[in-house]
């Protein structure tokens, strides 16, 4: 009998072959574990400026938001003094590990806070990365506060590799 096409043997070789090629070659190519990383950061960063805007409007209604050091009531109880205060500059919170840390309820097991410069800029990083030690390192959400009356702060995302 003389017939043309496949037979199934050779089919399910030809799939099997495909599934392991598959297998091994994707992961090399699609990395969902930092893209997933990464999706988290941007909700993280998205709180910071959400925080950040509250304050923001806390220090334009108590009207100090061109002083370069003030404070503004967030409710916490917590504060130097113990009275929900919180240091801003500029109208924004500074940059100080502390203070995010009343604004944002991050979990500590899952999130780490880091001052990456001398009082500019905070780093927010998961806890199963590697500590930042600069504003390159992959994998963090960082805040930089305003430089001046009329800028306003940053917020920048290294993706996660």
């Amino acid at each position: 009998m003389n017939s043309k096409g496949f037979t199934l043997i050779e089919l399910i070789v030809v799939i099997m072959i495909i599934g392991i090629l598959a297998a091994t070659a994707a992961p090399k190519f699609i990395n969902l574990n930092a893209d997933a990383q990464t999706a988290t950061l941007q909700g993280v960063k998205a709180t910071m400026k959400a925080a950040a805007a509250k304050v923001h409007s806390k220090s334009l209604v108590k009207g100090n938001q061109k002083l370069v050091t003030g404070t503004v009531n967030i409710g916490d109880g917590g504060g130097s003094a113990n009275d929900g205060e919180l240091a801003i500059t500029f109208g924004y919170p500074v940059a100080n590990a502390g203070e995010w840390q009343r604004l944002m309820s991050l979990d500590v097991a899952d999130f780490n806070y880091r001052q990456l410069a001398v009082g500019d800029v905070i780093a927010i990083y998961r806890s199963d990365v590697t500590p930042p030690t600069s504003l390159t390192d992959p994998c963090i959400v960082y805040y930089v506060k305003p430089a001046s009356e009329a800028s306003v702060p940053s917020f920048i995302l290294n993706a996660c590799i």
